[in-house]
């Protein structure tokens, strides 16, 4: 159960990359990350239909009206009957979620430089495929949107456009991952010379000694050994039909 409970985890983890890697585009010299979308829940309606999106996230499903049944895995965009208040079908998923095709994207027709425009068609529609274009226009005055134009027409084909700032192209900005590593390696490279240069010309030390902690990170990579050691022997414990480790006197349950 652990191993299939890892394996899982590690699937979640390449679908949720690989939808963050689809949503960043580059068209010439123009870079787009519509991931700095996926904190919104856009909405708009025809009068019938309400249509909730989020861009390149999964879109919240208490929002997409009751549904007696699962919502589907990967879900970005849903609609829901506003008479009865009723979940009528997903819009669109995410890529890495097992849909096809995979979301397409092309820089507006407008020119370089004014948004991106998203194909989605791995949703159905009365039995049949639901074409879905999402142009992303920039606007540097649409901050924080909270709403969306849709049209149908014809029947199971759709557009919608969404102005947002955040789908102009990124002007050299840095991601907070990259921010997090790099004051990571900073610290790390300070704590090393630091305690490196202290243990060396303050103590004394020699060998093994001028490390920084020497004691604590010999238990850490002794412990971290043991783990390995303990996730093969289980592994193959469990290629023999037992989880009982090796050597243990308990038979497993």
């Amino acid at each position: 159960m652990v191993v299939l409970s890892n394996i899982v985890i590690f699937m979640s983890f390449i679908q949720i990359i690989h939808s963050l890697d689809s949503c960043r585009q580059t068209f010439g010299k123009h870079k787009y990350d519509l991931n700095r979308l996926n904190h919104l829940a856009l909405s708009g309606d025809d009068g019938e239909f309400r249509y909730v999106l989020t861009p390149c996230g999964l879109v919240p499903t208490d929002k997409c009206g009751k549904s007696g049944t699962p919502f589907g895995k990967g879900m970005m965009a849903c609609q829901e009957r506003i008479a009865t208040s009723s979940f009528e079908s997903a819009m669109g998923f995410l890529d890495g979620y097992g849909k096809t095709p995979n979301l397409e994207f092309v820089e507006n027709s407008q020119g370089p430089g004014t948004g991106v425009l998203m194909t989605v068609r791995n949703a159905l529609c009365n039995g049949r495929e639901r074409l879905v274009k999402i142009t992303f226009v920039c606007d540097e005055s649409q901050k924080n949107p909270s709403t969306m134009v849709v049209v149908e027409g014809p029947t199971c084909q759709f557009a919608i456009t969404v102005k947002a700032a955040d789908a102009c192209p990124v002007q050299g900005r840095i991601s907070g991952g990259i921010i997090f590593i790099i004051v990571l390696l900073v610290v790390i490279i300070v704590y090393i010379i630091g305690g490196v240069s202290y243990n060396r010309f303050i103590k004394k030390q020699t060998g093994l000694g001028i490390l920084p902690h020497p004691g604590f990170w010999l238990l850490v990579v002794g412990l971290f050994i043991t783990g390995c050691k303990f996730c093969v022997n289980f592994i193959l414990s469990c290629g023999r039909g037992t989880s009982a480790a090796p050597g243990s006197k308990y038979e497993s349950v």
